[in-house]
């Protein structure tokens, strides 16, 4: 079969002509912004959908609804600094009470077998008061005691008397009546030996036995021994 020449020439331009419809493209399609527009100014798109890039497509090139906008970065939370602690002064120690004991003998205060107070024994005494005038204490407390001559029931009775009698001397010297207590343990506290003797010896040797034992309880006390 013999082409004619002519109509060869016909059909090849035919086919470059219809090339830009075979690949989705228009003869005319131009490049925005690094993708391939049609005559129209629209993006040309790929089967998928997706936008035709050129040569000239740069990270972060955009056109139309090409390609998305960038996120915006979320902006970073606000500190708050927590308020500095406030330091608060801790509280004065509280004083503790301490025990001053003052051990007063009884031979200047009594005569044997008795708790009448002597001249000596009210002197001592008006002292002690007065020291107690200016000390800061809660409480006192007076425990007489009384030697192991006689049976142990009235010496429990006369030791208790010794301790009566001078707590009503300090109370008229002005010492407060309800910071006292008197009391008396008898002969149960002994601390003297007089083994074998007899009659006054033994009575001057239990001596040490007749005694008082007078204890202030305070946070500022300021009382030295008193003894006698």
């Amino acid at each position: 079969m013999q082409v004619n020449p002519s109509t060869l020439k016909l059909a090849v331009a035919s086919l470059f002509c219809a090339a830009p419809l075979l690949f989705g493209a228009p003869a005319s399609a131009e490049s925005s912004d690094g993708y391939l527009t049609d005559s129209a100014g629209k993006p040309v798109r790929s089967y998928s959908g997706e936008c035709v890039r050129t040569y000239s497509w740069r990270e972060g090139s955009r056109f139309a609804d090409c390609q998305p906008a960038p996120v915006a970065e979320a902006p970073a939370p606000m500190v708050v600094e927590a308020p500095a602690p406030v330091l608060q002064t801790p509280p004065a120690p509280v004083p503790v009470p301490q025990n001053i004991p003052f051990r007063v003998s009884m031979d200047a205060f009594f005569d044997f077998d008795q708790a009448t107070l002597r001249p000596e024994g009210k002197a001592a005494l008006e002292e002690l008061a007065r020291r107690l005038a200016v000390t800061q204490y809660d409480r006192l407390t007076i425990v007489g005691h009384a030697d192991r001559i006689g049976p142990a029931a009235y010496n429990q009775k006369l030791s208790e008397r010794r301790a009566n009698a001078m707590r009503d001397h300090l109370v008229a010297q002005g010492v407060e009546a309800e910071k006292i207590s008197a009391s008396g343990v008898g002969e149960s506290e002994s601390i003297a030996s007089c083994s074998g003797a007899r009659g006054k010896r033994l009575i001057a040797c239990l001596q040490p036995d007749r005694s008082a034992q007078l204890t202030a309880v305070g946070s500022e006390l300021r009382v030295s021994d008193a003894s006698r």
